[in-house]
């Protein structure tokens, strides 16, 4: 099924302006744990928890859900339809496979946000279950491991978009001056490298848990934050990555904006 342009737009513009505020919201409590502002870094389920603690929250939380819904939808059209035109074959099927990753992890936190709302519970360990299902395997060290070196692949690809401005291909700023492209631009390349850096720490704790065979040593992203803030130099590196979240999900905001499909 071909969706028509009008479409398409709202499930692109709905599900960036929602990925935004989410890294917007992750980026902000990183940064508030360094100044003494928040006790903890937060993954973006915890941040929807927060979300729904506040006033008007449940209205909020529900808009956040139907965004991560619309961005799931956009990724999967964006697999299924082939919108960049990428084949069958080679990189271009892995770089659809990878929007199809995409869109179910963020579908997945979509059913999380609504779980939270009409029931006031959420899945908990879920990825850490999945993780141990695999370990149970005769296999499990080696597939944990496999995924560990993906996740350190993505990691690795967010760098390569960043020092090749890959992320500005599709963002339409011809009316806009030099001065401003240039703040969209390095806010784009700040938040690709922060979150190379978090894709990394977790495929690091990937590595950890199927070496050891143990899916507790397993953390998400919240945690992988957490732990950015240990050693001599660790506050600083938190403030950093937290910088950087918060540049990412500004871009994401820009994206939401100008880019259109």
């Amino acid at each position: 099924m071909k969706l028509s342009a009008k479409a398409r737009n709202r499930l692109f513009t709905a599900g960036y302006l929602t990925k935004g505020v989410v890294y917007l919201l992750m980026g902000g409590f990183a940064v508030a744990t360094v100044i003494g502002s928040s006790r903890s870094s937060n993954g973006p389920k915890t941040v929807i928890n927060w979300v729904g603690e506040n006033p008007f929250g449940k209205l909020f939380m529900g808009v956040i859900a139907i965004g991560l819904l619309a961005y799931c939808c956009w990724r999967w059209y964006m697999a299924i339809a082939d919108t960049k035109s990428e084949g069958h074959e080679g990189s271009g099927l892995i770089k659809r496979l990878g929007w199809a990753v995409s869109g179910t992890a963020y579908g997945a936190l979509s059913f999380y946000a609504f779980e939270r709302l009409f029931t006031g519970r959420g899945g908990k360990g879920a990825k850490e279950d999945m993780i141990g299902l695999l370990l149970a395997q005769s296999w499990g060290q080696l597939a944990v491991s496999a995924i560990g070196v993906i996740v350190a692949g993505v990691g690795l690809y967010q760098l390569f978009r960043a020092l090749k401005d890959k992320h500005m291909e599709d963002v339409g700023m011809e009316h806009l001056n030099e001065g401003k492209r240039k703040v969209i631009q390095n806010a784009g390349r700040i938040g690709l490298m922060a979150r190379a850096v978090v894709y990394g720490v977790i495929a690091y704790f990937l590595f950890r848990a199927g070496t050891m065979s143990d899916a507790s040593q397993f953390k998400g992203i919240g945690e992988a934050l957490s732990f950015l803030e240990k050693g001599s130099s660790g506050a600083m590196l938190l403030a950093a990555t937290g910088t950087g979240l918060l540049a990412y999900g500004s871009f994401m905001l820009v994206r939401a904006n100008y880019e259109r499909v």
